[in-house]
């Protein structure tokens, strides 16, 4: 016989094994990912909170609102701080007039590759020592490094200390979502990824705006002050309210139902003959031991290192990213977000450009405004994209009798592809011919393809983490990572690709690229668990996962 509780600090039911496996809501699953979310009519906690007050899982609502807070004000002053002199280039070439123009736009595009190799260094660090540390040391490196771009003389100095920057906001891209991943539960991952985004690039389009003000008016210098006054807050506020998030727990946590053994007095222990499922719902919630794990303290929240250190993970995290290339909805992942985010930076580069030239000559300061229309995207992409992934993985889920598959979080993609092929096209033919159309044709088609990219982040960042959820570090780095490394070698090709193709060439082509990989997402959907269950087999046998 084999006991079943809902948590440890209740008494358990009795129940046969076999009825256990018999029953379709506690069926173990071959496909990685593919977890049993519903159970008599109430969801399943998945991960599998313990009863152990400290665990990131079981930390107050307001305080995991707080987090995303923290993270999402983190990421926009990344994202500000590594793209956001692009709106004003006019200024920094009268400011270092006397220097090579080509090593003046190494300011606007080595900031990408150096946040793509921030991640490739961070990651594998935040998975060996914790999330907090990694996180607090970009914070103050941010800090720092935004002081040396704001005193330096030269542009040498401000190129070094921009890419410093880069560096430490790197962790934005694939540190910041895992952090919001691990404080919450599968069926939220949707919403709360929305969230995160819609904090992060909020915050970026209103600065954006700001930084054609306050460049012109203060000087740049002020502009990476104001920048470092924000970040300093921020740091400050993540060592009293950023927790660690890493949380060692049984790998089948991420089935939701952990196999325990008890001995004859009900405590765990490998040796016990009494074997039990422990499995939360939202109906009875988690039961906390307090007196078993110990409570939750400040001292303890405010402790830089939780735990040791795992340095033999710093290879397998490489190793783990490598393998991870050669599963095609991987792989697939990730070129489909360097293709999404090719176009918005393919527009982001030139929209700008065309606008201040007739027929439009738009005002300098009016493309700040065209920026913070950026807010509205955030605004949409919250509901259709967050809340609507989470409903729609719900819906699905109970048609499947309770069971979630990851790949129902693919079907929302339909929407951002539809944005992306749409903005391409009317963007490429007003470009090419601006006296024949509005300037709408070029603002409306530039917030569209920035609506599809943010699509493309969160289908791409909730997918991969809940195929392989043991893996989402390395799997975020592809994705994040990557993405960072096309979209400094499309920075390059932007110019070149006008003069040879123009606009309505270049753009029918993005589009063109945009669609097949869209299309793509078809296949995707319906090889996507053979690949998880032969991933399984082969490259991640169950007993291996972290």
């Amino acid at each position: 016989m084999a006991e079943r509780r809902d948590s440890f600090g209740m008494k358990p039911d009795v129940d046969a094994v076999e009825d256990i496996i018999k029953t379709p809501h506690h069926e173990a699953h071959d496909a990685s990912g593919t977890v049993n979310l519903y159970q008599d009519g109430t969801v399943v906690l998945v991960p599998t909170p313990s009863p152990d007050p400290k665990d990131p899982l079981n930390l107050p609502v307001w305080r995991k609102y707080m987090i995303i807070l923290l993270v999402g004000f983190y990421s926009g002053i990344s994202v500000l701080g590594t793209s956001g002199l692009g709106s004003v280039a006019p200024e920094l070439y009268a400011l270092y007039h006397n220097d090579n123009p080509k090593r003046i736009s190494d300011l606007l595009t080595y900031p990408t590759l150096f946040m793509g190799i921030g991640n490739l260094l961070s990651m594998p660090l935040a998975n060996a020592i914790g999330r907090r540390p990694v996180f607090l040391f970009s914070l103050l490196l941010l800090t720092v490094s935004g002081i040396w771009c704001a005193c330096s003389k030269s542009l040498t100095s401000h190129i070094a200390g921009r890419n410093i920057f880069s560096l430490a906001a790197g962790q934005s891209e694939a540190l910041a979502p895992l952090i919001v991943q691990e404080i919450h539960f599968l069926h939220q991952h949707g919403v709360k990824l929305s969230y995160f985004v819609g904090v992060q690039n909020t915050l970026t389009a209103a600065l954006f705006t700001a930084t054609t003000y306050i460049v012109p008016s203060l000087g740049l210098p002020w502009w990476y002050g104001i920048m470092t006054i924000i970040n300093g807050f921020t740091m400050i506020m993540s060592i009293f309210f950023l927790a660690e998030t890493r949380y060692d727990r049984p790998e089948d946590a991420t089935e939701g139902a952990v196999h325990l053994k008890l001995d004859k007095n009900g405590n765990v222990a490998r040796e016990g003959t009494n074997e039990v499922l422990y499995q939360v719902t939202t109906r009875n919630g988690v039961v906390l031991q307090p007196e078993k794990f110990g409570e939750r303290t400040w001292r303890d929240d405010m402790k830089l290192f939780h735990g040791k250190a795992d340095w033999t993970s710093l290879v397998s995290f490489y190793k783990d990213v490598g393998l991870s290339l050669i599963l095609p909805p991987i792989f697939w992942i990730f070129i489909l977000n360097g293709a999404f985010l090719g176009l918005y930076i393919y527009q982001a580069s030139t929209f700008a450009v065309i606008l201040v030239q007739p027929p439009y000559n738009f005002d300098g300061k009016l493309l700040g405004y065209v920026q913070l229309v950026q807010i509205i995207d955030c605004l949409l992409a919250v509901p259709l994209l967050g809340y609507g992934s989470d409903i729609i993985c719900r819906f699905m889920s109970r048609r499947n009798k309770g069971v979630f598959e990851p790949e129902y979080r693919l079907l929302v993609l339909v929407i951002p592809a539809a944005c992306a092929i749409i903005s391409a096209i009317v963007y490429g033919h007003a470009a090419a011919s601006p006296n024949d159309y509005h300037w709408i044709a070029i603002v409306a088609p530039y917030h569209l393809g920035f609506f599809s990219f943010l699509g493309a982040n969160l289908v791409g960042i909730t997918f991969v983490m809940d195929s392989y959820p043991n893996k989402s570090g390395p799997l975020l780095l592809v994705v994040c990572a990557g993405r960072g490394f096309v979209s400094f070698g499309l920075s390059y090709a932007t110019v070149p690709s006008i003069q040879s193709l123009g606009y309505d060439g270049a753009m029918n082509i993005l589009a063109i690229i945009c669609g097949i990989l869209s299309g793509m997402g078809i296949i995707m959907y319906f090889i996507g668990k053979r690949v998880r269950e032969w991933a399984r087999r082969r490259i991640w046998p169950k007993h291996h996962e972290e």
